[in-house]
């Protein structure tokens, strides 16, 4: 009959050898757990000066986008301005030259009116003077009149017809200018908006760029702190696999 009995000494010398591999395991685990600490630690500080450095730029290119937008309006506003006061400028001189050639035409006709009002007189006392040719000068006299009446009138109308054109030329030309400046003033404002615009996606790709680079070196960090941290579970277990049991047995 053979004997299965185990030492007790080969028995204790197991337990120990057990309880120092789980010591050692232990060891080794809390040593890993605070290397995975550490890296996760890491990862989140990279993480947190990633986002505020995404957070920082954001905050800059749309300060910057705003104070470019304010700045356009206000020049925006500044050329409306200047522009609708040319305008007004060249719609006053206009009126006034107008008003000035209307005031001319009626002194032109006023005066060619007069003249003929007086030469009328000077006829009709010659012809009280002259009673034999009273009936001819008088015709005269009229047919004068008449045709001193008909130029001043021609006069008039001619010079009221100019200075109406002048001033439809003049308003063409101040409604013209104001079109231009109107014009000029919103596409210098919509290519500065396409400026800024350009500008604050290009900050923003940048720091879009930066925060992907900085998450996937704190992810590269913390794969490899896991790693190593998985590497000493392993020996461990394959150190109490060949640790007998101790156990006393008889048959």
């Amino acid at each position: 009959m053979k004997s299965n009995v185990i030492r007790l000494d080969t028995g204790a010398q197991a337990e120990d050898e057990a309880m120092r591999a789980a010591e050692q395991a232990r060891d080794e685990a809390l040593l890993a757990a605070d290397e995975v600490a550490s890296a996760e630690l890491a990862r989140a500080r990279l993480v947190r000066k990633a986002t505020v450095d995404r957070a920082d730029i954001i905050r800059t290119a749309t300060v910057a986008r705003a104070e470019a937008l304010k700045r356009l309006t206000q020049q925006h506003d500044e050329q409306l301005r200047e522009a609708e006061a040319a305008r007004a400028a060249a719609s006053r001189a206009a009126e006034e030259r107008y008003g000035s050639l209307l005031q001319r035409a009626e002194d032109v006709a006023a005066r060619a009116v007069e003249q003929a009002y007086q030469e009328e007189l000077a006829a009709a006392q010659r012809a009280h003077e002259e009673a034999l040719r009273a009936a001819e000068v008088a015709a005269q006299s009229a047919t004068e009149r008449a045709q001193a009446i008909k130029t001043a009138g021609a006069l008039r109308a001619e010079s009221i017809y100019r200075a109406g054109v002048e001033r439809a030329t003049s308003l063409r030309d101040a409604v013209n200018g104001y079109e231009v400046a109107v014009l000029e003033a919103s596409q210098l404002r919509a290519e500065h908006l396409q400026t800024a615009l350009r500008d604050h996606d290009a900050a923003m790709s940048h720091a879009t760029e930066a925060f992907e680079a900085a998450f996937s070196k704190a992810d590269e960090l913390s794969g490899a702190a896991f790693n190593e941290a998985a590497q000493p579970d392993a020996d461990a277990s394959a150190e109490f696999e060949g640790v007998p049991t101790p156990a006393a047995q008889t048959s």
